[in-house]
């Protein structure tokens, strides 16, 4: 058994056990232990629960904005809500001291329970109880919970169940126009969207056994439907109480209410269980990473796998959030952290899902020719905060300055261009690791003409230098905004515009038909095409100066260095001021919010010699704040290529633990920022493959480069390379590759800048002897 802060154990390394109840962490607790199916997401409270305990069930394509600035995923009306009475006290977690209190996520099956004992004082009598529930995997659609409840005297019980719709929300009231019914034993509230009027129906039923039933009362309320269930229960019987929660919307389908009740007309609990296990079963099959030297380490891994698969939708080509689907923070949108931090792993383990969530951005491509038009430039520019449409749901005013009470207008949603090539460099990366041409021809190609489209609208040509510049940019670091020639940003136009001719010539050569039939779509010609070749040619990219190092914009040398960075929160009037652009205590200095320069390194590290990689490591990383949960994984796979392991440890620890240890504050200044952090929990895998083994592909051969932590005596993943699967296991005297099958590719590994051929089976490499 191994410990975590606030009251949590791991005792395997594929659980997570929280041991106490304890009120203070009700929120941090409700993220950790929800349970999700990428279509929708649960938090982990108990039946009981209400609105006040920060119960939800968020559900994707559901966005609606009721307050006119704020657009965010519906929580729906609660389907599994009981409160079970025992000689008419609630049984219940708060209150008096519990035995034996075990709140359990089970990271193997995806499943989640409570279990504990109580005496309750007023009666005298001893209750054991268990409950566990689960987002299915076989119906996306329905949650199943199981309640179990003994106790030691002969007693009358009342079971309180039913739909509450009376829903936590963070920017309004999303639904309205309730209505609810019963038709043959399930109980159903459908409801409504306040803008969009989209319909939403919630159903669910009861199976109860062991119970005596005296007499059932139908109760309605305004919002919701409940059942109050009087029955007898024996001393030492053991009673079952078993409900299913359905939920469809109207952009699932044309009747959500029919759906909804068929659903859960006919279902077997064990059996639908035994289903969704077999099929996380096999989801660990190609995510899973094993640690062997430090348990707390390989929970953490899994945890944050776990939460990053069940955030992400397989059901249809829709956003991953920023927080997932354990709340409304980040709106349940897309931002960039989508394609540079989750989807990698998918990348490189299950390409089928890759190219789902590259298709979102083919989806949504016309939002993006939206916001581009309405800037004044051609082609698409992607949204900062993307929903369903891929129209930009990031306002304009996003901070308030404290200092004077005015709102601040930041430039997220207009100057932090670099979304837009980010996605480009991902879809060449999926492309070269899967060799998909019929992705790229359907949905990728289109998508990386037209960002390169408003790249070169972007861009500003000056005669007197004969180079392209950007001007008004803001990189990944966005304390300061409207800067020139952004290192990041510049190098990654770049690459998308050296994409876009690349992929040029390989469709002229390969689908000549299908290029031309494009390219009169999107009314693109040779002029336009040849407008890519000369910025690529003549595009600024700052170079490193004499000691190695990037500037990350013009004139931030000139900045007022302060190291280490954190000595600036001594300059605060509030601790709650906004640090960034346009007058926050970060601007004039050359203290960064999080990873920018180095975020470029890690990024193209085919790029840049050992030296330079080290002298912008060394300067940077005693300059960023990591105020972004993105932060400290880019450093953390930095720090371990460059061989400084323990630094690198710090900074993955620093990143896999952020959620299980509540190391941030889920309300900062009133507002709600808690939640899953999907993007630090996708870049788990990344710290690991790519970070401590020293993983890579490039032109088809696969790179190893492996510095592990003392401490990990054994790490071992699987990767999928081109249909290949290859199981890598990294020993500390030796390391075996061992290849599933092979196909007519040649199959090239470079380990330790030395070349072999692998083969079928088992490949080992020694230390001292092959490498």
């Amino acid at each position: 058994m191994e410990k975590f802060k606030n009251h949590l154990i791991t005792e395997t390394g594929w659980e997570l056990i929280e041991t106490e109840y304890d009120k203070s962490q009700v929120i941090n607790s409700g993220s950790n232990f929800m349970t999700g199916n990428g279509y929708l997401g649960y938090r982990g409270t108990l039946a009981e629960d209400k609105k006040e305990d920060y119960v939800g069930c968020f559900v994707t394509d559901t966005w609606d904005n009721a307050d006119g600035k704020w657009e965010e995923l519906c929580n729906v009306p609660n389907g599994l809500y009981t409160q079970i009475f025992i000689e008419d006290i609630p049984l219940t977690v708060k209150g008096n001291k519990l035995e034996g209190f075990k709140r359990n996520l089970n990271l193997k099956s995806g499943v989640t329970s409570v279990d504990y004992t109580k005496n309750i004082k007023e009666i005298g009598i001893n209750v054991s109880y268990h409950e566990e529930k689960f987002a299915s995997l076989k119906d996306f659609h329905i949650i199943p919970l199981k309640m179990e409840l003994t106790l030691d005297q002969d007693s009358t019980i009342v079971i309180l169940e039913g739909i509450d719709g009376d829903v936590w929300n963070l920017n309004g009231d999303h639904l309205k126009n309730y209505q609810s019914g019963q038709y043959k034993d399930s109980l159903f509230v459908t409801t409504e969207t306040s803008e969009k009027k989209q319909v939403i129906t919630v159903a669910s039923n009861v199976d109860l056994i062991g119970l005596d039933i005296q007499n059932i009362n139908l109760i309605k309320k305004d919002s919701g439907i409940y059942r109050e269930i009087k029955c007898k229960l024996k001393k030492g019987q053991k009673a079952v109480i078993f409900k299913y929660m359905s939920v469809y919307h109207s952009n699932d389908c044309d009747d959500p209410l029919s759906k909804a009740l068929s659903d859960i007309s006919d279902i077997n609990y064990e059996e639908m269980k035994l289903a969704h296990e077999k099929l996380w079963e096999d989801k660990w099959q190609r995510y899973d990473i094993k640690i062997k030297g430090n348990l707390l380490d390989e929970t953490a891994v899994r945890f944050n796998t776990y939460h990053s698969v069940i955030g992400t939708p397989t059901h249809a080509s829709l956003p991953i959030g920023a927080r997932g689907l354990s709340c409304q923070a980040y709106q349940g949108a897309a931002f960039w952290d989508q394609e540079i931090f989750n989807l990698p792993m998918y990348l490189y383990t299950d390409a089928k899902t890759a190219k789902n969530i590259l298709k979102y951005r083919y989806d949504t491509l016309d939002g993006a020719r939206r916001k581009a038009k309405s800037l004044g430039f051609n082609g698409a520019y992607y949204a900062w905060i993307s929903g369903k449409t891929g129209d930009e749901l990031c306002p304009d005013f996003f901070f308030k300055d404290v200092l004077t009470g005015r709102p601040i207008r930041n430039h997220f949603n207009d100057w932090q261009i670099h979304i837009t090539p980010d996605i480009v460099f991902s879809i060449w990366k999926y492309y070269q690791i899967t060799k998909d041409e019929q992705f790229l021809v359907d949905y990728g190609a289109e998508v990386i003409l037209e960002s390169a489209r408003f790249l070169s609208s972007r861009v500003v040509y000056l005669p007197t230098r004969k180079r392209y510049e950007l001007w008004k940019i803001q990189g990944p670091d966005e304390y300061h905004e409207n800067v020139e020639n952004n290192a990041f940003t510049s190098y990654q136009t770049k690459h998308a515009l050296d994409v876009a001719l690349q992929m040029v010539e390989v469709l002229n050569e390969k689908y000549p038909g299908k290029f031309q039939s494009l390219l009169d779509k999107i009314s693109m010609n040779d002029t336009e095409i040849a407008l890519f070749q000369d910025i690529v040619e003549k595009i600024y990219l700052p170079k490193p100066n004499e000691e190695g190092v990037i500037e990350q914009f013009d004139g931030y040398f000139k900045l007022e260095s302060i190291t280490p960075a954190e000595k600036i929160k001594d300059r605060l009037i509030k601790k709650d001021e906004y640090y960034g652009w346009p007058n926050g205590i970060a601007v004039f200095t050359q203290v960064i919010k999080q990873a920018d320069v180095i975020q470029l390194i890690t990024m193209h590290p085919e790029l840049f010699t050992e030296k330079i990689k080290r002298a912008n490591y060394k300067y940077y990383e005693p300059r960023t704040l990591h105020f972004s949960s993105l932060s400290p994984s880019i450093y953390s796979i930095s720090a371990a290529q460059l061989g400084y392991i323990e630094e690198a440890l710090k900074k993955f620890r620093k990143s896999i633990f952020i959620d299980l240890n509540n190391t941030n504050d889920p309300i900062s200044g009133g507002t709600f920022i808690g939640g899953i952090h999907t993007a630090a929990a996708g870049a788990a895998w990344q710290m690991v493959v790519k970070g401590f083994t020293g993983f890579e592909v490039f032109d088809g051969k696969v790179y190893l480069n492996p510095q592990l932590p003392n401490e990990w005596k054994i790490v071992e993943y699987k990767v999928e390379l081109n249909g290949i699967f290859y199981k890598i296991i990294i020993y500390e005297d030796h390391i075996d590759i061992i290849l599933e099958q092979v196909n007519n590719t040649s199959l090239v590994l470079i380990l330790n800048n030395q070349q072999y051929a692998l083969k079928e089976g088992q490949n080992r490499f020694k230390k001292g002897q092959d490498y």
